[in-house]
């Protein structure tokens, strides 16, 4: 072990890391036999200059018969994944990962995912070739963000789009995609970021599938109660969605159905019923939360429509138009929309009328901003500068696909498997002379990119509901 710990020192620096990379990996029956003076020898590498090392006995060390939580364990992890240099870690990411993953069964294990929120989100930095690239440690991290409730924590890494996977670089694996979807969404719920929430669960339903899995399953089930609570109906699923993952949530979410449809109906006492008729279904499913938001919102709804047809309205008419108990319960409720920004109104208590004011009217610079957020207006410096980000964003996202289309009209395999197709709509060797109309022997298969499920979701069966 001695002779090993020489040879990390004196190899850890960038001219010789491969050479140390060899080793290391040819090391495996010394760590194997010297698996007790593992931890001992950890104490004499610097985490920053001997980054690769202090991994591979991080890795081994967690590998043998460490009863979980090991507090040296999770202190030695944690000050390696925020101190670790790139360079060298990049050099094996199937260690760091493992690592990774090791450091979250202990702080899960010791009931503290908060210790492991830091350390994977400088891990996840560290490991990414580029900012856009998604890496395994992104599902953990969201996990960990999860369970703590921290959903604060992971604000920049949930807001910063991925275009890239890259499982060479960082040993991703569709599992990978599938968590990142789904506890991103998550957090984007926690968060109140309901489009994003869309966006992201949306990305796990539509991405190539050959079979469908329980991650994407649950994630339609959070995608159906986010599109009531943030669109007030179903959005359909886009028509590139794989026809297994179609049939598997009709089969699968038939209460949700029932939800949106009660929903889609405008009836309160409908929605109500489905809800309760469900309760135990949702429930099981983690997401009576969200359900009972749904029911929320179409009050909020109705009293949104309202707004658009009348000026003034009396508390006992919005009661009865929005399902409300009576004129009290109205109050409370036009009370709450106020404060919360999503009505401008004004209540006559000694009348009970109710004074709906015209948004763009309103004043106030918080209101003014706002409004140039959502691209209400653009007659100030935050409009415009929130106008520029979002030219700026459109005009990169439009870069990315066209270097994608030149990628894949560049690509063999696929020109080929075109190729193929085209010519097999006409028989050029068929017996009858001429161009025939029968389909050639060969067949037309599709480009198949199957994104099955592992069928071991442990990251995901611990994740919880919201």
């Amino acid at each position: 072990m001695e002779g090993l710990v020489a040879q990390v020192v004196a190899l850890s620096n960038p001219n010789d890391i491969n050479q140390l990379l060899t080793t290391l990996k040819s090391s495996e029956a010394v760590f194997t036999q010297n698996y007790q003076h593992i931890a001992a020898a950890l104490q004499t590498l610097d985490p920053v200059q001997h980054s690769l090392g202090f991994g591979y006995f991080l890795y081994y060390l967690g590998k043998g018969n460490l009863q979980a939580p090991d507090v040296a364990f999770i202190d030695n992890a944690a000050r390696f994944f925020t101190l670790c240099d790139p360079a060298q870690i990049q050099a094996a990411p199937d260690v760091f990962c493992a690592v990774a993953k090791k450091l979250k069964e202990h702080v899960l294990a010791a009931g503290s995912p908060r210790r492991g929120i830091l350390p994977l989100r400088c891990g996840l930095r560290a490991l990414q070739p580029a900012p856009e690239v998604l890496t395994p440690l992104h599902a953990d991290f969201f996990q960990l963000c999860l369970l703590s409730r921290c959903y604060n924590a992971a604000a920049e890494v949930l807001g910063q789009d991925i275009y890239d996977v890259s499982p060479a670089a960082t040993t991703c694996t569709p599992t990978d995609l599938f968590l990142y979807c789904y506890y991103g969404g998550m957090l984007a719920i926690g968060r109140k970021q309901h489009a994003r929430a869309l966006e992201l669960l949306l990305q796990a339903l539509t991405a190539p599938a050959v079979v469908g899995n329980a991650i994407v399953a649950a994630a339609y089930k959070k995608y159906v109660c986010v599109c009531l609570i943030h669109a007030g109906q179903l959005l359909p699923l886009p028509k590139f969605t794989s026809s297994c993952v179609r049939h598997m949530v009709e089969a699968e979410a038939r209460p949700y159905a029932d939800l949106a449809a009660a929903a889609a109906a405008r009836q309160p006492e409908r929605l109500r019923r489905v809800a309760d008729q469900h309760a135990a279904v949702f429930a099981a499913d983690g997401n009576l939360g969200l359900v009972k938001q749904v029911v929320a919102s179409l009050t909020v709804r109705s009293v949104q429509r309202l707004t658009q047809t009348f000026l003034t309205l009396p508390l006992a008419d919005i009661a009865a138009s929005a399902g409300l108990a009576g004129a009290a319960e109205a109050e409370e409720h036009i009370l709450r929309m106020v404060a919360a920004g999503q009505i401008h109104a004004k209540i006559d208590g000694r009348t009970g009328m109710v004074r709906f004011a015209d948004e763009t009217r309103s004043s106030g610079q918080a209101g003014s901003s706002s409004a140039a957020a959502a691209g209400g207006s653009w007659d100030n410096v935050a409009g415009v500068a929130a106008l520029d980000e979002r030219l700026r964003q459109v005009l990169e996202l439009n870069k990315r696909l066209q270097q994608a289309h030149d990628m894949v009209s560049q690509d063999r395999a696929y020109l080929s498997k075109v190729t193929a197709r085209e010519r097999s709509k006409y028989d050029l060797g068929g017996g009858g002379g001429g161009l025939g109309g029968s389909q050639g022997a060969g067949g037309s298969q599709g480009l198949g990119l199957g994104l099955g499920g592992d069928g071991d979701f442990g990251p995901f069966a611990a994740g919880g509901g919201m």
